[in-house]
């Protein structure tokens, strides 16, 4: 059973490598989300660009406050491996209304077992962690043959990267459950009791020494102490990653391109609310 699975060793975060805040701020009520629905980053087809009539490919990232800069790397690296051809949806679920956020490790840990009900109870969506930045084109990893499963992922306790279909998944992963503080165990239990798990190819989740430049097609910088961008300095003792240029030549590279996800012209919903 998935309750038997645990997170491998060498991902984990230890005491050692925590802060004294940490320790201070660890069991705080994460306050009120203020978003209704999650914001959505469109990529439209490319100009010039005949449409290949493919559905959409949606991308629901979980995110939180402090996550910007890796927000704008994951955003570029999609836009860099897309196809021209197709429209991508990046949906950043960040903040959400209505969930109780008691004990989560992140501030988004929850809203992933949400997505059959933000994505309508229909078709497809992958979700992805913010920690993660694609290496080859998300739409390939968006067509995979399921097999007739209601989700995939690496294994059967990694819920870090996911294709799910909603219409299968919606009448188990109920939007009330993810609000409400259910725990990991109960959704990936819930799979397993329905054999609704199917195995995702490991090279669109490539965790930190499992990444191979000629193979991994989304790069995950799972150890939390290691995160190129080391978002949480106050919280964290943070060590070199061995392979953070990789995403930090992306960053540069939407440097380079003056690149924001939200601009004056193309402003987020939340700023016109605001």
């Amino acid at each position: 059973m998935a309750k038997n699975f645990k997170k491998e060793s060498q991902f984990k975060t230890r005491w050692y490598h925590r802060m004294p805040r940490y320790w201070l701020q660890k069991d705080l009520v994460r306050p009120e989300g203020v978003r209704e629905t999650p914001e959505v980053f469109r990529l439209d087809v490319g100009p010039g660009v005949k449409a290949n009539k493919k559905p959409p490919v949606r991308i629901f990232l979980g995110t939180e406050a402090g996550q910007f800069r890796a927000e704008r790397v994951f955003v570029w690296s999609v836009m860099q491996a897309r196809d021209p051809a197709r429209v991508y949806e990046i949906y950043f679920m960040k903040d959400l209304k209505g969930y109780d956020r008691t004990g989560w490790k992140t501030g988004f840990t929850n809203y992933r077992y949400g997505i059959p009900t933000m994505g309508g109870g229909k078709g497809r969506a992958i979700y992805n962690d913010v920690d993660q930045i694609y290496l080859a084109d998300p739409g390939e990893m968006f067509d995979l043959d399921m097999g007739g499963a209601g989700m995939l992922c690496i294994t059967e306790r990694e819920t870090s990267v996911m294709l799910i279909d909603c219409e299968k998944m919606i009448k188990h992963w109920t939007i009330d459950n993810a609000q409400r503080g259910k725990k990991h165990k109960f959704f990936r239990e819930t799979v397993h009791e329905k054999k609704l798990w199917g195995r995702l190819p490991s090279e669109w989740n490539a965790r930190d020494d499992e990444f191979t430049a000629d193979k991994s097609k989304c790069f995950h910088f799972t150890t939390l102490q290691t995160q190129p961008w080391q978002p949480f300095p106050d919280v964290l003792r943070y060590e070199p990653h061995p392979d953070g240029e990789v995403w930090f030549s992306r960053e540069r590279a939407a440097d380079a391109a003056g690149f924001s996800v939200f601009t004056k012209d193309k402003p987020s919903r939340r700023y016109g609310e605001i």
